[in-house]
């Protein structure tokens, strides 16, 4: 029965997945200006051109994104009335700026509201036939102005570029169109969904027809060429992820380019010298703000000054590297790169190099059964653990043995040095390389990497078993080469994914292209409409809701029917195998109360409560649990804002607070996070990130770094949220009164997961096994008691939570296969045991003794 409930669940999720999703995704129809020739602007044409009648009272809305580096000019809406009037919304020249204006036939008449660009504008405007006027509002600045409407029968409605009208194109995307006629929303595009060049309106699968379209979604399934650079010299490109920004290096300058390959920044190259002359040995380094290149079996690294345009080694290099296409990746926990890999002079290489940031030592790391040399592998690292897929090589690391495609996934710990294979897909004969680099997305535990298949393709790669699915279209870079340099970033504060692809052909030739794609994919087919899909909207919506209800029917049917069916021991648990899903930390109320349908009563054990989410960590939030995850007021994610160095000063400064109201010593603080600088220069750089911290603090709300006598500790607000404050807080109010609602709170706050689970550092490790060790030992005492009670779905949760903390807890294990077993799934319980043995014996290194049977 549970399993057929989960079904109805999922068929009516789907059908509210329909409703939107694009919210999640830049969507939108970019309007291609005077940045291109005239005939290949773009046009829009809605009901296909067809006249829209006007009996009273028409109204278009829309949204525009006026873009950057383009002039703020041209026209962006014409309506075309049965009588031959044109009225325009467009950009004109006013005396010092331009500016929007409505233009009826010949007139101009200025919106006063200056031009704002990259941000999304709402305009809309408004036809009254009976009263002649035409209301225009834009960006919430309105306007209104006579006009002889009282004639006009019916308007057609075109967007960017007019047939027969000579006047440029102005820069913006345009999205989300509503036609409202006489108070009735009649047209609904959001340009989001589309075929090739038509988009469907929702309301009545109305045409609107696009000439020369470049649909923003698409930027979710392709990858957009950004730049393209040919060239003689030796040139090698680096990466910095905060900004999205390239750096084209070559002997005689470097180059800045933004992330739609724009020049930004030239820079002459005065003097010095790089450590290596050749392509694959450049990074930045956003810690320390420095364009870096490294040389790994020579131990050389130069940093390029912009203020004087000069290399910091002044002794060239001309030696050929040995590893050339190297896997890269930078570890957040210890604040280093990674190097693995790589050929060079008819060998393969699997040496582990590390060089963190702002030094000036190239360490190699030596681990335990070392994996076999290979190049053109992608990297990650995730938690303690460098994780590296793929690569060309062979067993003994000799060119002129034959080589072997590595279609696999293995990791080094970056703690115990111990290498090990997670999986390899052996039977498969694909031969293709990667770039240098992964990147994780914890969401669905899988990595993003490509490949050099069809010229260059996005793979999804699962962490746990031997898959790797095609994820984007391909690129179609075919083109042969000797040698090549292929890496893959991404930046998160942009939400993209950039690749370069540096082919050197035979004549030693750079052909360089550089691609992006956006964040989060999407699949093709979700954003695909035909005329068979839409059909008529009204249908649509009209079965969408009889579906809806008559799923919602049955499901209830078939749920009074089982309860009626099912013995008392079973009625009493609702079994859930994984945790709910929770959304974290404002409180909401201290005294919530949820509703619940009344069922029908059983005397020997009532129905469990439905569980209430307390907390919202979707604003003005800090968490510490499960992961590092900070909000700011308007709930945006500003994690990203945090460099690691201001990351660890935050959680030092709560943990210590929480431990002591007087916070933590100024000089222990320093000892801490800077115990290799010199006095003066630790306390500057204290300072310096302070500074940094309390900017940052500002923007989540009111919380705020105290230092008094030589301490300093978090203030904490009302409005501001910490999930390991409040856990904390909870607990021990719960030690001195026990209640239902307070253990519910707890509970769902302990589901978050443990105490930064991902963020390695020693001093990290007490706080931890702390946090860890009193969740546990509560956890336990509850066990007890639920288990006196004879209270299933309770046990489950506790166990899936304890879990959470404790992967191989066994009074976990017993007590989810007891609650299984007694509920008739000996199936489910066994499945877990084995799960549970597996994972013992991949951590512990040998089998879990107590039988299935005993538990």
């Amino acid at each position: 029965m549970k399993y057929q409930l989960q079904l109805l669940i999922f068929i009516l999720l789907c059908l509210a997945g329909r409703l939107d999703a694009s919210p999640l995704y830049d969507y939108g129809l970019y309007l291609k200006s005077h940045a291109v020739p005239a005939p290949e602007r773009s046009t829009l044409y809605l009901d296909d051109n067809q006249p829209f009648s006007v009996k009273n009272d028409l109204t278009i809305s829309f949204q525009i994104y006026i873009r950057a580096n383009e002039a703020d000019y041209g026209s962006i809406l014409h309506l075309k009335t049965d009588k031959g009037q044109i009225i325009r919304f467009s950009f004109v020249a006013g005396e010092q700026n331009h500016a929007p204006a409505l233009m009826l036939n010949d007139e101009i008449i200025i919106i006063d509201k200056p031009i704002e660009l990259e941000k999304w504008i709402n305009v809309s405007l408004n036809l009254r036939q009976k009263d002649n006027v035409i209301e225009i509002e834009y960006d919430k600045k309105k306007m209104s102005s006579t006009f002889p409407l009282q004639e006009t029968n019916s308007v057609t409605i075109t967007f960017g570029q007019m047939l027969g009208y000579q006047a440029e194109v102005a820069p913006v995307n345009l999205r989300d169109i509503n036609i409202i006629q006489d108070g009735k929303l009649t047209r609904e595009w959001k340009l989001w969904k589309h075929n090739d060049n038509l988009c469907y309106d929702e309301k009545e699968g109305a045409v609107a027809r696009a000439v020369q379209p470049l649909w923003l979604i698409d930027n979710h399934i392709e990858w957009k060429t950004i730049n393209k650079i040919t060239t003689s010299s030796r040139v090698g490109i680096a990466f910095d992820a905060r900004c999205a920004l390239f750096y084209v290096v070559s002997p005689e300058s470097v180059k800045v380019l933004d992330e739609d390959g724009r020049l930004k920044q030239e820079t002459a190259v005065r003097g010095g010298y790089p450590a290596v002359e050749y392509p694959n040995h450049l990074l930045y380094d956003t810690l320390s703000n420095a364009l870096v290149s490294y040389s790994l079996t020579e131990n050389i690294i130069s940093r390029f000054s912009f203020a004087d345009g000069k290399w910091s080694n002044e002794i060239r290099n001309t030696k050929e590297a040995n590893n050339y296409n190297h896997a890269k990746a930078f570890n957040p926990a210890d604040s280093s790169f990674y190097f693995f890999g790589g050929y060079g002079f008819y060998k393969y290489r699997n040496d582990l190099f590390r060089m963190k940031s702002g030094s000036e030592i190239m360490e190699q790391i030596k681990y335990d059964h070392p994996l076999y040399p290979r190049y053109s592998a992608a990297m990650a690292v995730v938690g303690d653990e460098l994780y590296i897929f793929g690569g060309k090589g062979n067993k003994y690391g000799k060119q002129e043995l034959s080589t072997h495609y590595y279609l696999g996934l293995y990791a080094i710990n970056l703690k115990s040095k111990q290498s090990r294979t997670i999986w390899e897909k052996k039977d498969d004969n694909k031969e293709t390389i990667m770039a240098s680099s992964m990147y994780f997305e914890p969401a669905d535990s899988s990595f993003y990497a490509v490949s050099t298949d069809n010229g260059g393709t996005l793979w999804k790669i699962s962490m746990k078993s031997p898959v790797y699915t095609e994820v984007s279209k391909p690129i179609n870079n075919r083109l042969d080469y000797q040698d090549c340099d292929f890496n893959l970033y991404y930046s998160p504060t942009h939400r993209k994914l950039f690749l370069v692809l540096d082919k050197i052909l035979n004549n030693r030739t750079h052909d360089i292209k550089i691609y992006s794609i956006n964040m989060p994919l999407v699949n093709e087919i979700d954003i695909r409409q035909s005329v068979d899909e839409m059909g008529s909207g009204k249908w649509w919506n009209l079965l969408y809701v009889i579906g809806v209800l008559a799923i919602l029917g049955c499901g209830a049917w078939l749920f009074y029917r089982s309860r009626s069916k099912r013995q008392p021991i079973q009625s009493s648990a609702i079994s859930k195998e994984t945790p709910q899903s929770v959304t974290a930390p404002k409180v909401i109320s201290e005294n919530q109360e949820k509703v619940t349908p009344t069922m029908p009563e059983q005397e020997s054990d009532p129905a469990p409560k439905e569980i209430v989410n307390y907390y919202d960590r979707s604003r003005s939030s800090i968490s510490l649990l499960g992961c590092f995850n900070v909000r700011d007021k308007e709930g945006n994610d500003i994690t990203a804002n945090f460099t690691p160095r201001l990351k660890h000063l935050l959680i030092l400064l709560i943990l210590y607070t929480e431990k002591n109201p007087n916070g933590i010593l100024t000089s222990k603080t320093t000892g801490i996070l800077w115990p290799d600088k010199e006095e003066t220069a630790a306390r500057n750089n204290r300072n310096v990130n302070l500074r940094k911290l309390r900017v940052l603090l500002e923007s989540i709300g009111d919380v705020e770094v105290v230092t008094e006598n030589n301490f300093m500790h978090i203030k904490w607000g009302e409005n501001v949220f910490c999930d390991y404050r409040e856990v904390l807080a909870r607990i021990q109010q719960f030690k001195e009164k026990e209640n239902s609602e307070l253990l519910n709170r707890i509970l769902e706050l302990l589901l978050y997961g443990p105490l930064l689970p991902n963020t390695i550092l020693d001093w990290l490790d007490d706080f931890k096994e702390t946090y860890s060790s009193h969740s546990i030992d509560l956890l336990k005492d509850l066990f007890e008691i639920e288990k006196q009670r004879n209270h299933p779905d309770m046990i489950l949760r506790l166990a899936d939570i304890m879990f959470l903390h404790d992967p191989l807890n066994e009074e976990a294990l017993a007590a989810k296969c007891a609650v299984f077993s007694a509920q008739g799934k000996k199936g489910i319980a066994r499945n877990l045991y084995d799960r549970f043995c597996k994972e013992y014996r991949d951590s512990m290194g040998e089998d879990y003794k107590t039988p299935f049977a005993d538990l």
